[in-house]
């Protein structure tokens, strides 16, 4: 009481508000838009649903709704149509995943299709009526529709996945069990038509014509022929693979005498030129000689010589810290393929490392530098670096006071032995 030592005045309680949260008007309205509302008062264009008229009538004059209504405007066909695919694509995910297979009628599935409050409204779309939607699906054979005192039913029949690979792999057994002459009929009619457009490609107008098989009298028709090969010129040993050649007999577990009795007799059932033919495939397949090309040949000569200054590529070596460094090949081992290096970095002065020419790479020094051919018929001349061609990948060494070329890996930087 004023003036008083009595107990303070109760505090005035404050009023809750209309719209307040948890008011009685805050949890009608949240009750009122849990549930489905007037179709007439929602905006497609705008995906705004209004709660009465009046709501409708304030968004259908705004402003965001004018500028949205502009661009209908501009294409109105484009807008119903991208709604059309929407509600189709929608509608047809439902049935295939609540009544996949089964009838149903188009009732029963529209009612669950406008459930959800985000569906796309069929009142933006081509179709004004859901009779017209059904008679357009069974038009467009999409699904199986059919009118009864009822209504409409339908019956959508999605195609499987899984189905649809089945028949695959069918259709790949099926091509798989072809009959083995129908193939090969087929390969050597492609065969011939190669041939035919190769010989008309020529210009060349005349048939091969068959000849008779002339054989010399004092040759025995019963003894093969001896068949003789050769390579076009004889293999150096020093240019051959370090690789051990296997036979074929000693490969599968087959005696030679065994398959030569084998052979004998079979020779004698057969016709002359089967037996040649057969001896011919029986030599070359137990020579087995591979033809050397240039990349055997480089990698079967040894190319490492004492003094050179190499780099490190092995990325075995690389936890070690010898990957990409620079080091002198002191000695020689294994023939010449694996060489002792020294390391040239200072923190590495007094490391060695056994490594194989195939992880190690040429060093060129600078313009004026000293360096030695390593491969080619110059193999161990020493000269002096000119210039190098980038272009070309060339270096221009001066060797014995005449300039020649070569390429980078041919020539390496070379030192004197107590460097």
């Amino acid at each position: 009481a004023p003036g008083g030592s009595g107990a303070p005045s109760a505090r005035p309680l404050r009023r809750m508000g209309k719209n307040d949260f948890l008011s009685p008007k805050d949890i009608a309205n949240a009750s009122k838009a849990k549930g489905l509302q007037k179709l007439r008062f929602y905006c497609q264009v705008c995906a705004k649903q209004c709660r009465d008229q009046n709501g409708f009538k304030c968004h259908i004059t705004s402003e965001a709704h004018l500028r949205q209504m502009e661009l209908f405007g501009q294409n109105q066909s484009r807008f119903i149509d991208g709604y059309s695919e929407e509600f189709l694509k929608e509608f047809l995910q439902l049935m295939s995943i609540s009544h996949r297979n089964s009838r149903v009628a188009a009732n029963v599935v529209y009612n669950e299709f406008i459930a959800n409050k985000q569906h796309t409204h069929m009142n933006s779309t081509r179709w004004t009526s859901l009779t017209e939607f059904v008679k357009y699906l069974g038009r467009e054979g999409i699904a199986t529709v059919d009118e009864t005192p009822k209504g409409w039913f339908l019956t959508y029949t999605p195609e499987d996945r899984e189905e649809k690979m089945r028949q695959q792999s069918q259709k790949r057994k099926q091509r798989a069990q072809e009959d083995a002459s129908a193939r090969d009929a087929r390969l050597i009619e492609e065969q011939i038509a190669r041939a035919a457009k190769e010989r008309a490609d020529r210009g060349a107008t005349a048939d091969a014509e068959a000849t008779a098989l002339r054989r010399d009298s004092s040759v025995d028709a019963l003894q093969p022929a001896p068949l003789l090969f050769a390579l076009g010129g004889a293999i150096d040993k020093n240019k051959q693979k370090r690789k051990r050649v296997i036979e074929p007999n000693a490969a599968f577990g087959e005696d030679d005498d065994d398959a030569t009795k084998t052979r004998a007799v079979d020779m004698k059932k057969k016709s002359a030129v089967a037996s040649i033919a057969r001896a011919g495939m029986a030599a070359a397949a137990k020579k087995n000689l591979p033809v050397p090309n240039d990349e055997t040949i480089e990698t079967s000569i040894p190319w490492l010589l004492p003094n050179l200054v190499v780099k490190i590529t092995s990325k075995a070596l690389r936890d070690a810290g010898l990957y990409k460094k620079k080091a002198r090949v002191v000695k020689l081992a294994d023939g010449g393929f694996v060489g002792e290096c020294a390391l040239l970095d200072e923190d590495l002065k007094s490391t060695t490392a056994r490594v194989d020419q195939a992880e190690l790479q040429t060093v060129l020094p600078a313009v004026g530098g000293r360096v030695v051919v390593v491969k080619g018929p110059m193999r161990g001349k020493r000269g002096t670096l000119m210039a190098l061609e980038t272009e070309s990948f060339r270096a221009v060494v001066d060797v014995d006071g005449d300039a020649r070329k070569f390429e980078y890996d041919d020539v390496c930087k070379v030192v004197a032995a107590d460097a």
